[in-house]
């Protein structure tokens, strides 16, 4: 998305502004310079452009939103992220202006994206989820006959009639948990940011795709170390992430020996304190090239593939402050790690 980036001088006068900034406000290219920056940004006149800038002096950015207007009189709204630099040794206010309606057109297309490859991962293990939430429905219809006996037994067998149904209630539970972890992922909305347990997040994730690896002869193994901190961010987008590199970890030793189908998932506090999620498989590993492109959007090795899976994730991960990376390892096989902050150290940025 190409953005407008302005220079503003003490005085409150343009220094410089980029062609994209030139094409946003609608003014050619030497009528700016020198121009009062409140031509552009109207509560600037009221304020003064240094009041935003940000304090103490050279060290952060301050992100706001305002009215901008163009050369033609009309008005949008804005983002503006202002901070303060040096340019030949002369102070400078850089602004970068985003038109609001670009923004929320690329973080709704963004969204759409992550929805879409949360159904396209669901539906890779729709048979699998099928034949596992038949599992408690087959036991529900089966209890539910066998009461039918009891009572009709002469006298009632009480005691085999409580029994049975404590397991038909357990095995509705299971059943609703089952399309609830599903429904979670399929539904779109917006993004909630909460605390969120990583260890949660592991074992729910490994819960959906527990008969599709049993479909393919594949083992998984869980170690989640004990009193891991909780990362601020959205449940259902960590879900997505960790739910792709699990699948892509089943793809990997599908074709493997019996004893290279294995995956580890593992989720520790690494030495710098953030919380590091690893998915680890068995297969043939990673080339060069593959290397290289495997979080480039629509890089796919797999025949039907979208190529948007790590794609996504890298984004989902990057919107948490966290980063993701892979890294072939020793013995065969390749793993996949993905760092995020702890505890209050991670803030929401947008996709």
């Amino acid at each position: 998305m190409p953005i407008a980036i302005l220079g503003i001088s003490k005085a409150g006068r343009i220094t410089f502004i980029n062609e994209r900034g030139r094409e946003l406000f609608g003014y050619r290219s030497d009528e700016l310079d020198g121009a009062c920056a409140s031509l552009l940004i109207p509560a600037w006149s009221t304020h003064g452009v240094h009041v935003i800038a940000p304090k103490p002096p050279f060290a952060t950015s301050v992100l706001r939103t305002v009215v901008a207007r163009c050369h033609d009189g009309a008005e949008f709204p804005a983002e503006v992220t202002t901070s303060q630099c040096r340019v030949d040794g002369v102070p400078i206010l850089l602004a970068v202006v985003v038109e609001r309606s670009e923004r929320d057109e690329l973080h709704r297309n963004r969204q759409e994206l992550a929805h879409l490859a949360r159904v396209s991962a669901l539906g890779e293990l729709a048979g699998s989820l099928a034949h596992e939430l038949n599992q408690p429905l087959t036991a529900i219809l089966s209890n539910s006959q066998a009461a039918q006996r009891f009572m009709e037994a002469d006298p009632i067998n009480l005691r085999e009639v409580r029994e049975t149904l404590k397991d038909i209630v357990a095995d509705n539970r299971r059943a609703g948990e089952i399309i609830q972890k599903m429904r979670a992922l399929v539904r779109k909305c917006d993004i909630e940011w909460q605390w969120v347990d990583v260890s949660g997040v592991v074992h729910d994730v490994a819960s959906l795709v527990h008969s599709d690896a049993i479909v393919r002869g594949v083992r998984i193994t869980i170690q989640v170390a004990p009193g891991l901190p909780s990362v601020r961010g959205d449940k259902v987008q960590l879900q997505q992430v960790l739910l792709n590199l699990m699948l892509n970890a089943l793809d990997a030793v599908q074709d493997r020996t019996a004893a290279d189908r294995l995956v580890a998932v593992q989720a520790r506090v690494d030495t710098g304190g953030a919380v590091c999620l690893c998915v680890r498989d068995h297969g043939r590993g990673l080339t060069v090239d593959q290397m290289d492109k495997i979080f480039q959007p629509f890089f796919t090795s797999k025949p039907h593939g979208l190529g948007l899976g790590l794609s996504i994730s890298r984004s989902i991960v990057g919107a948490h402050g966290g980063r993701i990376w892979a890294e072939n390892n020793a013995e065969g096989g390749a793993s996949f790690y993905v760092s995020l902050p702890a505890g209050n150290a991670a803030g929401p940025n947008r996709m």
